[in-house]
């Protein structure tokens, strides 16, 4: 790989996660350490990132908030391995919620036509969903953010109050060993601490890239999990240090 390719890719990762760090980058690219800070240091000078200790940030410091459309094209086969070992938690009878996620958005797009409730502030689970006979599709209404395809507002949090959600699926930007998973639109980070609170059982569906990440809003505890499902690429190390912290991991397969 070209510098020059190699030096927008690492800004491509920069718009995802803020800030990256140089040892990441030099075995994600299979180069030295050397290699990566020559190229930080050229983007720095074309005033296209900040240098900072072991690595590099945004200008700003912070990941850009993608659109729905971009992060559904992100990772799709994690997305989809983690979203067939989820479909095993689905039966009739159950009231289920989902957040906005493209992760979720993955079960979804799997889930057979039986008689459970879906509650929801995404409108492409909507989308998907409402042609299903037996489904119950409710929509946690607010108003509409187009980016992220959501509805947002004190209504749906109201609207969630309502109701007896077995289980929530959801998704994050990243998750830290310590602090638990984070959102990067604050909106979005309080829904899902809402639905959080509310649901009898919570399943994080979080794929290998997010992993030892952080973004700007922490919603949950570790301890508030009761399942984390991720893929295969998990480091050991990092599972490992979650299941000592007392979470249930599960590593779906390809």
């Amino acid at each position: 790989m070209l510098a020059p390719e190699r030096q927008q890719q690492i800004l491509t990762l920069l718009e995802e996660r803020g800030t990256v760090r140089t040892i990441d980058l030099a075995e994600e690219f299979q180069v030295t350490d050397e290699t990566i800070r020559r190229d930080l240091q050229t983007l720095a000078e074309n005033q296209q990132l900040s240098r900072i200790h072991g690595g590099a940030s945004s200008l700003n410091g912070r990941p850009k908030l993608q659109s729905f459309t971009e992060r559904h094209l992100l990772q799709v086969e994690k997305k989809e391995a983690i979203a067939r070992a989820a479909l095993e938690r689905i039966q009739p009878g159950q009231t289920y919620a989902f957040d906005s996620s493209t992760t979720s958005f993955a079960l979804v797009t799997m889930l057979p036509d039986l008689p459970y409730r879906v509650l929801t502030n995404a409108y492409a689970v909507i989308d998907q969903l409402v042609s299903m006979e037996q489904v119950d599709l409710i929509s946690t209404g607010g108003n509409y953010h187009p980016k992220t395809q959501t509805f947002i507002s004190g209504d749906s949090y109201n609207m969630l109050r309502r109701h007896n959600i077995n289980c929530a699926f959801v998704s994050c930007i990243g998750l830290d060993r310590h602090r638990g998973p984070s959102e990067g639109f604050e909106q979005q980070a309080v829904f899902k601490e809402t639905l959080i609170q509310i649901a009898q059982q919570v399943v994080l569906l979080v794929d290998s890239t997010k992993l030892n990440k952080n973004s700007e809003y922490f919603f949950a505890n570790l301890r508030d999990i009761t399942e984390i499902i991720t893929d295969d690429g998990a480091p050991t190390e990092f599972v490992q240090d979650l299941r000592a912290e007392g979470c249930t991991v599960t590593i779906a397969q390809p």
